[in-house]
């Protein structure tokens, strides 16, 4: 009875330090920030994801995810509910995407921010805040993985086109064609050696002294237009001296000054004096010119007035100046 007594009083002693220990344990990895709890609903796959998997704002751990389940309210959508440290800076612009971590394929929630505000999803009936989830960068691999492998047949089939049997023969045709070229083309340089070769000889049999020979006529020919230069700057000189003779005091030029302004001084003289006495004589003319004209016509008409005189008397009816009384 005693021994039943002393393993009763061993096992509770046990199980009160277990219950210590945990008690210990949980007050020492209890968590005494303060949280926000958000929720977010998807219809892409969450593979990798699960309960208290971390909760990432550009990198920086700020929560964990707390649910995993599916949506009531959107058939087929999963509702993922984390809590959020309240220091963390939650905007309107910020959305939440899966990321995986290396080689384990571990999901996690990464918070990010799109640059413009999103639309309000509200709250869920539990009144938690909704946030967007955008699709992740795999889960996008994973919706172009058709078109990729479309694109990939389609590629393998323009490569067997290309490698069909018509193609080969093509090809090979003109591989050999590049090796006739490649042939010629070594002909060809043979050929331009030896043209260079030849250029060389002439250079120095035929073309060196016949530049050497061309750089004398040109030496001879620039002084040949030297001398040529100096005649002309000698005649230029004496062309000045013969404009310096005329354009000084007494020369030819003031002579014709002088004799120019002598014939202006007659010409003056004929315009005062000599013009006008002869437009007189030459009025006074005109206007016994005149009289005498009319003493011919009235002779003409009359010629017994040269005896008697003048007619005074008046015409008579019928008579030329005949005039009614």
């Amino acid at each position: 009875m005693e021994n039943k007594s002393h393993a009763m009083a061993a096992g509770i002693f046990v199980l009160a330090l277990l219950a210590a220990l945990a008690g210990l344990a949980i007050w020492l990895t209890r968590d005494q920030g303060s949280y926000h709890t958000y929720e977010m609903s998807t219809a892409q796959a969450v593979t990798g994801l699960q309960p208290q998997a971390a909760v990432r704002y550009k990198g920086v751990n700020v929560g964990k995810v707390t649910h995993i389940g599916f949506d009531r309210q959107a058939a087929g959508n999963v509702l993922i509910r984390i809590t959020v440290d309240d220091s963390t800076p939650i905007r309107p612009t910020t959305y939440a995407s899966l990321g995986y971590q290396g080689v384990t394929g571990l999901a996690y929630i990464d918070l990010d921010e799109a640059g413009v505000s999103l639309a309000d999803l509200g709250t869920s009936p539990g009144g938690y805040k909704r946030l967007h989830m955008r699709q992740s960068s795999l889960s996008q691999l994973a919706a172009m993985g058709p078109e990729v492998i479309a694109d990939v047949r389609e590629t393998m089939a323009r490569i067997n086109q290309l490698l069909s049997d018509d193609n080969q023969q093509t090809l090979i045709g003109t591989v050999e064609r590049f090796g006739t070229v490649a042939q010629n083309m070594t002909t060809l340089m043979q050929s331009v050696a030896a043209l260079t070769q030849k250029v060389d000889q002439s250079w120095g049999q035929d073309i060196a002294p016949a530049i050497a020979q061309l750089g004398g006529d040109m030496g001879r020919s620039m002084k040949t237009l030297e001398q040529t230069a100096k005649s002309i700057d000698a005649m230029s000189r004496e062309i000045g001296k013969v404009a310096h003779l005329l354009g000084q005091q007494g020369g030819t030029v003031d002579q014709l000054g002088h004799t120019a302004q002598a014939f202006a001084g007659a010409a003056e003289t004929i315009n005062a004096a000599t013009l006008p006495r002869l437009q007189r004589t030459l009025d006074e003319v005109g206007a016994a010119v005149k009289e005498v004209g009319q003493f011919v016509r009235s002779l003409n008409s009359n010629p017994q007035s040269l005896l008697y005189g003048p007619n005074t008397s008046r015409p008579g009816p019928g008579e030329k100046g005949f005039a009614k009384p």
